[in-house]
């Protein structure tokens, strides 16, 4: 499924208007028919409907829902949150269309205008927030703030058309913003619907096709694709396959006070179907890991590079970072990897961190088979731009540094991307009972399992990502999010949900 922002909807829309000759006003009436008719389809056969409308093409789409809604015979009242002098020429023909069959329609400028119709919403079966829009950069602001609050307070039901007003549609961001419980989406879902606090606001999402062509849409560079349970691959299983098919993993992990983090990550390779699984660590630690991991092999790291370099040729794959720490001898069998591993490496954690002020060494990482997983935090600091400027727009900043460096990077996050310079994909899955420590050692651990059965990079990290989250979603059936542990991920990946423990 393609995702589009803010820009590539505008130019999917302009595009269609030149290059294929459907005009402005008829994409309007094919978003606002097609979302009356779900709405009447899927959500709410009848009752009395509250429509807010603001000036943009997004008050145009609920001017023309009212209509047709109308029609239908539900009892409708459109609230006006803007001017009409600053509507579109298309907007204000849909508005005067509802002024003329005597929709019930009114005009408010402040809260006190509103406040003043003594309308209660509670009273509506169903709200419509046709206020922004894609349109919307910054936060809402002025007494809008309090009318979503008491949308927010007062609704039994919310539909968001095209993006939840007060939803950044290229980042996610809000401060306060409109709680849908459906979003219905012009041509393409966006970019702000599924990061940050868009993900919590936009409920169910569905795409409303207006008449822009597929392959437009598809055609927008950088690609962007949202990863789900219809497009996320696994790894292929076949009977007669043996545990040498299924890959030789390597993970370079833990140092003393982080032993967790390679036992996470070892668990969770073996969970995710890895064949063979070793995990090198400093000497001293042995009896940590020799009773906690029964089941993956365990070696103290060599201190002869050389001897480890011929060690690590036998393995399809390599995991470097969870809990390694940064001395200098960790520094070295990176600087090692980088210099003379040709095969898959995915670097995690303080592999990351030591990345971060050794950026000399990223130039040694290009065009190779390596993938990068930071975290918004370490991503700040693999970049020198803090974390709230990347915030403002992850996709820019991260679509920068895959190209300039010719890497391939998952950034983590609520919503994580995968980029390689070239495409974006998206996976969405998960809830914040992936909030706590552990979870990317997890995460990693799944992705180099994927690799070292077989999937490229970009498949491993995405599907993994896929993974992780629909296990933590559910999870949900047995417990609350608060007190989901990743060692609760690893033990129910793959698992029933009648059957998870």
């Amino acid at each position: 499924m393609n995702l589009l922002s803010r820009q590539q909807m505008y130019d999917c829309d302009r595009d269609t208007i030149n290059e294929i000759g459907i005009p402005g006003k008829v994409l309007m009436e094919n978003a606002g028919r097609g979302s009356a008719e779900y709405i009447r389809d899927n959500i709410l056969n009848a009752g009395k409907i509250l429509i807010f409308c603001g000036s943009g093409n997004n008050g145009g789409d609920g001017f023309v829902i009212a209509r047709y809604l109308c029609s239908w015979d539900y009892n409708v009242t459109v609230i006006l949150t803007g001017k009409t002098e600053k509507m579109t020429a298309e907007t204000l023909e849909n508005y005067q269309s509802c002024l003329d069959l005597n929709i019930t329609m009114r005009a408010i400028s402040s809260f006190e205008t509103w406040q003043a119709l003594k309308i209660d919403i509670a009273d509506y079966s169903l709200v419509i927030d046709a206020i922004f829009g894609v349109g919307l950069k910054g936060n809402l602001r002025g007494w809008i703030v309090q009318l979503a609050g008491e949308i927010n307070d007062r609704s039994k039901l919310t539909v968001a058309i095209d993006i939840a007003s007060g939803i950044d549609a290229d980042n996610g961001s809000a401060q306060t913003a409109i709680q849908a419980d459906h979003t219905l989406t012009m041509a393409a879902i966006k970019y702000g619907s599924i990061m940050e606090a868009g993900k919590w606001h936009s409920g169910k999402i569905t795409v409303i096709d207006i008449g822009i062509p597929q392959e437009m849409i598809n055609g927008k560079k950088p690609q962007s694709v949202l990863i789900d349970a219809g497009s996320a691959i696994l790894p292929e299983r076949r009977g007669y396959y043996h545990k040498g098919n299924y890959g030789r993993i390597a993970i370079i992990a833990g140092s003393p006070g982080y032993s967790g983090a390679a036992v996470l990550s070892s668990r969770a390779a073996l969970r995710s179907g890895a064949g063979l699984i070793t995990l090198f660590h400093p000497q001293g630690m042995e009896l940590i890991f020799e009773t906690q991991l029964l089941e993956v092999m365990t070696r103290v790291i060599p201190e002869n590079s050389e001897e480890f370099t011929e060690q690590l040729d036998k393995f399809d794959a390599i995991l470097f970072g969870p809990g390694v720490g940064k001395s200098q001898a960790v520094e070295a069998i990176l600087e090692m990897l980088i210099r003379e591993w040709e095969k898959p490496l995915v670097i995690d954690a303080d592999g990351l961190n030591l990345l971060s002020y050794r950026k000399d060494l990223l130039s040694g990482l290009k065009n190779k088979d390596v993938l990068l997983t930071p975290h918004i935090g370490e991503f700040s600091r693999l970049t020198g731009i803090s974390a709230n400027e990347i915030l403002k727009d992850p996709v820019k900043n991260l679509m920068v540094f895959c190209r300039q460096n010719k890497l391939k990077v998952l950034l983590k996050s609520s919503t994580s991307i995968f980029c390689d310079g070239e495409e974006l994909l998206f996976c969405a899955s998960g809830n914040d009972g992936l909030a706590t420590g552990g979870s990317g050692d997890v995460l990693s651990g799944i992705i180099i399992s994927f690799i070292g059965q077989g999937l490229s990079i970009s498949k491993a990290a995405t599907s993994a990502s896929w993974v992780l989250g629909d296990t933590a979603e559910k999870l949900t059936a047995k417990r609350e999010t608060r007190s989901i542990i990743p060692s609760d991920i690893i033990e129910n990946l793959f698992t029933n949900i009648s059957d998870l423990s």
